[in-house]
This record gives C-alpha cells, structure tokens and sequence, in this order.
C-alpha cells in the first residue's frame, strides 16, 4: 500500500508540470483472487480522494490489467466506471497497463486513453507510464478529446508463448511505434489478454487513440489482422514438455545444474501453490527414486508441513504429507466459464470480424 509523498516519488522521473495529487495504489505479487471487502475498501478510498480533489483536469490509472476479485469478471472495467462517475465526462483519464491484462469494452469505454508495455519482459515498465501520462497531459495542455478505436481479437495465448524478442509477438510489437508516429494517431497498443483468469472479458485486444476516425480504425483494424494471422505462430521461447520429458531430459543432460519451471509468466497461474504434481513425478523415475540422481524440489505451499519441519529441527527426518492443503480455499472462490468463443488455433479457420470500433 502506497499513499502520499511516497506515492507520488514513485513517479518523480516523468512528472509534467502540473499539479499531481496522489491518492492511494495497492498492488500484491501474483497470487490468487482478491477479497472483495478489499477490494471495495480500496475502491471507495480512491473515489473519496477524487471527490475531495474535484474538479480534476486528468486522473492517471496506473493499473495491470488481469485483477481479479471474488464475485466480479471485469475489476478493472468497475474500477475505472466508478472513477468516471466521479470525475466526470470532462476529466481526461488515461491508463497505464501491462498486456497480459484484459481491455474489455467497458474499461476502453470509460477511458479517454490506454497504452501497454511494448516488451515482454517488461523491460519498458517505466516507460508504458512516462508515455500515458505525456499523452494525457499533451491532450489537456491541447484541448484534444481522444477518440478510440478498440476490437477485441479471439484469440486467448498464455503470456510465456508472446515474448517480443521472437516472432512473430516482435513484429506486431515492434509496428506499434510506427503507428502512433502518423497523423491523428496518439497511441496504439496490444492486449494478448490474460489466459488464467477464465472470465468472459479474457481475450487479445487492440486499441487505437487519436483524433483522426479512419486513421485510428484503419490501424486497429491492421493491427487485429495481423494479430489473428499469426495466431498459429506463437510458441514457447524455450524447450517444453510435459513433466516427464522434463525429468528425462533434465537427467540426461550434461549441463548443471539444470532448471525446469511451470512459472510462466504467472507463478502458478493465480493459483494456490500447493500441488504436489511435480514431486511425484521425480519420484516415479527410478533414477531419482533409487538416488542415483539427485534433485531439488521447490516449492509447494503447506503451512501445516512447515510447521512440523521446524518443530523436528534442522537434520531431522519427518514423514509428511504435502500439498493440496489449500484446496477448500480455492474452490471457495469457484470457477467461471468463457461466455465467448474464443477460436482454436486452425489455421485454415475463416476470420471473426475484425471490424474495430469507436468506443464512447
């Protein structure tokens, strides 16, 4: 949780001249659902302090993307509705996000401006929010309302298959400078979307900003296009298998010590931590079972077995019982399924309509 003067150094290198009154950001590594009294909680702190600024010029929402809270299927799209309420029609708000966020219709809809992180790695973090708030306060300064072009792409990757150092996530990424370079475009940016969350919103995107219509839904339009033919090309920026081929791979190697991870982009997917999968499979091989191979296994998530591996003392031996033990808490929070279709990856499949359009 950050609020005040510490909120506001957070962004000290690319402050405008202009008066920022910061209010509150809360941000947690990945992990599972929020609570929604959190949520809420979080929610109407952020609407008091905007009350208490009115009247605003502009609101910079520095916001991932793939929050998801207990209940809800678009936090993010609520989240900037409400700041809209308050704001305003006239307040300009611009957003910052990663693209393995969601650009649902609602959010692009109380937005004026949206821009996301060009690489992944996000080498260019800092970067995405220096851009959002340069465009924000060159639209004030101009008196520019940013028209929006947005079209959502079926196609849902997770976000380890869209690294932009390969093809072909590098040269869709790497056209979106050339884009916002042209006349009457402010921005352009991509959504690969964020495949764990299993809400309806989860898919690519594109949005456009500028001040000129054809422009702005002429390159969404490209961008979209490009996007769904290339979807057969995304992979993996490295080996990968199932655990098996992992392990006999791994074993027979001659490199040490040698790393296999399911982290992806998201460690554990939003998940819970605790699944044990991955130890029974070491311990099925026979080389590791008979301890002619060694192997370190981290981690599972069992506060239980923690406990007990402290109470024995460093170089006991304790016979435990791991993982699942997080399992009621999870399907506490149940499962949503996908209310669009989101197309396999068939190259021959004929394309959804593309066709962008102005959001209001």
């Amino acid at each position: 949780m950050t609020r005040g003067p510490r909120l506001l150094a957070r962004y000290d290198t690319y402050r405008s001249e202009v008066d920022w009154l910061p209010l509150v950001h809360a941000r947690a590594l990945p992990d599972g659902a929020v609570e929604r009294d959190f949520y809420e909680s979080i929610k109407q702190e952020l609407l008091t302090g905007l009350r208490e600024s009115l009247p605003l010029g502009g609101v910079f929402l520095d916001i991932h993307g793939a929050m998801t809270v207990v209940g809800m299927t678009d936090a993010e799209g609520d989240l900037a509705s409400a700041v809209r309420g308050v704001v305003g029609p006239d307040a300009l708000i611009s957003a910052s996000m990663d693209p393995h966020g969601n650009m649902s219709r609602q959010l692009i809809a109380a937005l004026n401006l949206a821009t996301s992180h060009r690489r992944s790695p996000h080498e260019d973090a800092a970067l995405t929010k220096q851009r959002a708030v340069a465009n924000l306060v060159a639209c004030l300064d101009q008196g520019v309302r940013p028209r929006k072009a947005w079209v959502r792409v079926p196609v849902l990757l997770p976000g380890e298959k869209a690294s932009t150092r390969d093809e072909p996530a590098r040269g869709i990424y790497g056209r979106l400078s050339s884009v916002e370079r042209l006349a009457g475009v402010i921005d352009a940016a991509v959504w690969i979307g964020y495949a764990w969350a299993d809400e309806p919103r989860c898919s690519a995107a594109v949005v456009v900003t500028g001040t000129d219509e054809d422009a702005i839904l002429r390159e969404a339009r490209g961008l979209a296009e490009m996007y769904w033919n290339a979807r057969t090309e995304f992979a993996f920026s490295t080996a990968a298998g199932d655990a098996d081929w992992c392990i006999a791979t791994g074993l027979s190697s001659s490199e040490r010590p040698y790393l296999i991870s399911d982290s992806g982009d998201n460690p554990t997917a939003g998940g819970a931590g605790d699944v044990a999968f991955m130890l029974e499979r070491l311990l099925s091989h026979p080389a590791l079972s008979s301890g002619q191979a060694t192997a370190i296994w981290a981690s599972v998530v069992d506060p239980s077995a923690v406990a007990r591996c402290v109470e024995a003392g460093e170089g006991a031996t304790v016979d435990l019982r791991v993982g699942g033990a997080l399992g009621q808490d999870i399907a506490r929070l149940g499962h949503r399924s996908l209310e669009r279709p989101i197309y396999p990856l068939d190259p021959k499949m004929t394309a959804p309509d593309l066709a962008p359009v102005i959001v209001h």
